[in-house]
């Protein structure tokens, strides 16, 4: 009985079937993968390709007042690209770009710049996001790295940040300190190129070989509802610090808050 069921024509077409459907399978498998990968579209290359992206400028000299980086790029496409935000990772980069707009082939550069003074000693890495648009949005890292020496000129806090959402007359302290020693190092003047912000003269002090220079930023009143930005302009006699920079910004109130200050309000104090 089993010798004749072997011997059937229909039981060896299905023996058959089965022994090449694994090849049969497996090729079809391979022809199908390959059309769907031979149609994917490459994606589109960024347009701007930048002469580097990391700067070293490894340990900086301690009278060095100002230390900076500058980014080279070209746009390599066929585009036009517009770019659209510098994101620092600290606000001491200043990042400084003239133009926004580049034209296929056209070259480009911009600029970091640092007061060392405002920044504490050791090795330092910063980083700017360079954002752009060519056919979609872009956004490449590039790095600035940098070592300061310990004993120096020191400007605490490097940035005033002063809230004045109500009247009053509030005081902000700034302190130059000079790690440098042997040196006779003063302030000759300090001013605010904010006009609701003043800068004074405080006590000067001598510890272990450091000299310290207090000064204190005046806001006498309340300010304009908004963000006003200045700058603290410090004059010094040494000839390596002529001059310090320390960024200021005020806010003020909102606007509901500024008109409930207002003198005769009825919510005024």
């Amino acid at each position: 009985m089993r010798e004749q069921f072997f011997k059937s024509k229909w039981t060896r077409c299905i023996l058959l079937a089965l022994a090449v459907s694994p090849f049969v399978t497996a090729s079809f498998a391979h022809w199908s993968g390959s059309r769907v990968q031979d149609s994917l579209a490459a994606e589109p290359k960024p347009a701007l390709a930048f002469e580097t992206y990391l700067v070293n400028t490894g340990m900086v000299k301690e009278t060095t007042r100002v230390v900076g980086a500058r980014f080279r790029f070209k746009n390599l496409s066929e585009h036009t690209v517009t770019v659209t935000d510098l994101v620092p990772s600290c606000g001491c980069l200043k990042p400084r770009l003239e133009k926004k707009v580049y034209a296929p082939n056209e070259a480009g550069e911009f600029q970091l710049k640092m007061e060392t003074a405002s920044e504490s000693p050791g090795q330092k890495e910063y980083f700017v996001d360079f954002k752009y648009e060519d056919t979609q949005e872009r956004s490449t890292r590039l790095t600035f790295k940098l070592e300061l020496p310990v004993r120096r000129l020191v400007v605490k806090p490097k940035a005033l940040v002063i809230y004045q959402f109500t009247p009053g007359r509030t005081i902000h302290p700034l302190t130059v300190s000079d790690y440098r020693g042997g040196k006779e190092f003063e302030i000759l003047s300090a001013e605010s190129t904010s006009e609701y912000a003043q800068v004074k003269l405080a006590e000067r002090e001598f510890d272990k070989g450091v000299t310290s220079q207090k000064l204190e930023v005046v806001v006498e009143n309340l300010v304009p509802p908004g963000k006003h930005n200045g700058m603290i302009v410090i004059k010094t006699n040494d000839p390596d610090f002529p001059e310090l920079y320390v960024p200021i910004i005020i806010q003020g109130p909102d606007q509901k808050t500024a008109q409930q200050n207002l003198p005769g309000s009825p919510n005024a104090n």
